[in-house]
């Protein structure tokens, strides 16, 4: 059986736990993870940007 369970997030640190993943799909989570991060800081930074002008 897979999980992932994340834990926090609202009222302190966030934890991530991945358990039973073939090691293929525990690549495409975290590659995936990589992007929507990537994505949300790029969004944060354009926003930040904008607002200065």
């Amino acid at each position: 059986m897979n999980a992932i369970s994340v834990i926090g997030g609202a009222d302190g640190p966030t934890a991530v736990f991945v358990t039973g993943m073939s090691p293929t799909l525990f690549v495409a989570a975290i590659a995936l993870a990589v992007v929507l991060i990537a994505g949300l800081v790029w969004w944060l930074v354009s926003k930040i940007k904008n607002r200065k002008k």
